[in-house]
């Protein structure tokens, strides 16, 4: 279940060498989170999904979470 965003966010993961204007960051993750997340991983590596990595699992989960953001202000304005 590979997360898409649409045409007003940047890809999260773009082919390797066009993350030139990423930036690095660091974080902290609750052990069930981080299960989660190996699980979630592992499962796409066995189904042969795209974007097994960590790193892009939480690519796409922050661009989700902020396209929600963006999406619930844009609701609340009328």
């Amino acid at each position: 279940m590979e997360l898409y965003c649409d045409n007003r966010a940047e890809d999260p993961n773009p082919p390797h060498g066009e993350r030139g204007k990423f930036r690095k960051v660091t974080i902290t993750l609750p052990p069930a989170a981080y299960e989660r997340l190996i699980h979630e991983s592992a499962r796409r590596k066995i189904a042969g999904e795209p974007n097994q990595l960590l790193s892009a699992l939480l690519r796409e989960a922050v661009t989700h979470y902020l396209n929600v953001l963006n999406e619930g202000a844009e609701y609340g304005r009328s």
